[in-house]
């Protein structure tokens, strides 16, 4: 299973009026909006059993000197951006806080292999299938659970998001990235976590006990 992280970063500033002591007292609550996608499932067939198991050993998904004869493989992604408010607080102070934080967390290019030693239709190739097809599932279903579980915490830890004094908005954007990156750091640990339970979850069928019950199938 490939694992990538990147940060997208949106710059936009709107602005309001707000009397305030200072920025620490100004009620941080953006709107967090949470999109997800699962990725589109393609298969590819053209692969030996030794070219499958090479990638296996290099994704850590197969011991090393096993073959693999099928191969299921996916990118977990997470994007962030951030829209930020600036509130004046006097004739020359702002505060820059977040008013809307798009996430995204999602599955992309789901990939299942299938050695071409393998015969089509037969036994052995349906039973190979299946059990790749079972991989993404694991995938899907883990991420769907953890969806709600996520946007939940992040509207929570929002909420921490430390406001930015300036009396200069002509370096909006960078404030607002630095704004952006301690968001960041903060969803991180969660959205390691779930790349990790979805890991956990797919190790429990790929125990020594499944494999074996899968080969007596065929014979």
């Amino acid at each position: 299973m490939k694992k990538i992280f990147f940060i997208l970063t949106n710059l936009i500033f709107l602005s309001r009026f707000a009397l305030a002591a200072d920025c620490s007292s100004l009620p941080i609550n953006p709107e967090i909006e949470l999109t997800s996608s699962f990725g589109k499932l393609t298969g590819v067939y053209d692969k030996s059993q030794e070219e499958i198991s090479s990638l296996a050993e290099k994704l850590n998904s197969i011991e090393h000197g096993l073959f693999a004869s099928g191969l299921s493989t996916v990118n977990i992604d997470f994007d962030i951006s951030l829209e930020a408010e600036g509130v004046q607080i006097d004739e020359k102070t702002y505060c820059i806080i977040p008013a809307k934080i798009n996430l995204f967390l999602g599955l992309s290019n789901p990939t299942i292999y299938l050695s071409k030693e393998l015969q089509a239709e037969s036994c052995e190739y349906n039973i190979v299938l299946y059990h790749e097809q079972v991989h993404h599932q694991i995938n899907v279903a883990t991420l769907e659970y953890y969806l709600p579980l996520f946007k939940d915490a992040a509207e929570k830890l929002s909420k921490k998001i430390t406001p930015i004094k300036t009396d200069n908005l002509n370096n909006t954007q960078e404030n607002i990235s630095q704004m952006t990156i301690e968001f960041n750091q903060k969803l991180l640990p969660l959205v390691n976590y779930i790349k990790k339970e979805i890991i956990n979850q797919q190790q429990r069928l790929d125990k020594p006990q499944n494999y074996k019950f899968e080969s007596k199938l065929c014979q």
